[in-house]
């Protein structure tokens, strides 16, 4: 049976074949890479379209919070440069308050009939830790704590992976991977977009960690899809990899 056929007789065994279908089609590897990397520069060239609806009136003016929460909103941004200063501790601990639960059980991020599908994966380098320092990590959200699951690779070996965005080292590189069968088998292919949306909130809630401790990142989305899950051990599992997001210090 050819390895083709092997995806689409997995694939329709699933709760949602056709969200399945999709990823497949969606995956970066080393063919579709290159044809992205070609759709980004093609857009580089073009002139940029209206971000927005436009109407004619503007019927009511709001009021802007100035509270603290809408100073760090304001404060995020997608910063590719990263100095070589290294994260500590604290820092780390901060960032991953982003997707924790609380004493009572509650998790600081929405979920479909809580079905929680994404888990976070992470690599570092430059850590102020040695005991952390160049390694992959899995996040214990319940316990608020990291499991080391392997040395990392050096960044230049796992820039590989990454297609086609230049720059620097981070010091970490966060992963968020769904196991959508969680949610799609109670929600079928509509969960395939609460998946997707839910990768979104882990997203912006990072994006806002990130801002408070004044850090650098962005989101990362040109990944080599079964690379990156075969270095996490991951490879044998129903995980798609949703996004990666790169942080470091400035």
């Amino acid at each position: 049976m050819t390895h083709t056929k092997k995806i689409k007789n997995k694939i329709n065994q699933l709760k949602a074949p056709l969200f399945q279908l999709f990823w497949e089609n969606s995956k970066i590897n080393d063919v579709t890479g290159i044809k992205l990397a070609q759709n980004i520069e093609a857009d580089a060239a073009e002139i940029p379209l209206s971000p927005q609806l436009l109407y004619a009136s503007l019927d009511y003016p709001l009021i802007q919070p100035k509270d603290r929460l809408a100073k760090t909103m304001q404060q995020r941004q997608s910063l590719r440069k990263f100095s070589k200063k290294s994260l500590s501790e604290k820092q780390l601990g901060s960032l991953f308050f982003a997707f924790s639960q609380l004493k009572d059980k509650r998790r600081l991020l929405a979920s479909a009939g809580g079905k929680y599908p994404i888990e976070v994966f992470a690599i570092t380098w430059n850590m102020a830790s040695p005991a952390l320092n160049k390694k992959i990590l899995y996040y214990n959200v319940g316990k608020h704590a990291l499991s080391i699951l392997k040395d990392a690779p050096d960044w230049p070996d796992l820039k590989t992976f990454i297609t086609p965005e230049a720059m620097d080292a981070p010091n970490i590189l966060f992963f968020f991977v769904a196991f959508p069968e969680r949610t799609c088998k109670k929600y079928a292919e509509r969960g395939g977009r609460f998946v997707l949306i839910e990768a979104g909130h882990y997203a912006q809630n990072l994006s806002l960690r990130v801002a408070q401790e004044k850090l650098a990142g962005y989101e990362l989305g040109s990944v080599h899809d079964d690379k990156i899950l075969s270095l996490l051990g991951l490879e044998k599992t129903e995980a798609m990899l949703c996004l990666a997001y790169a942080c470091g210090t400035q």
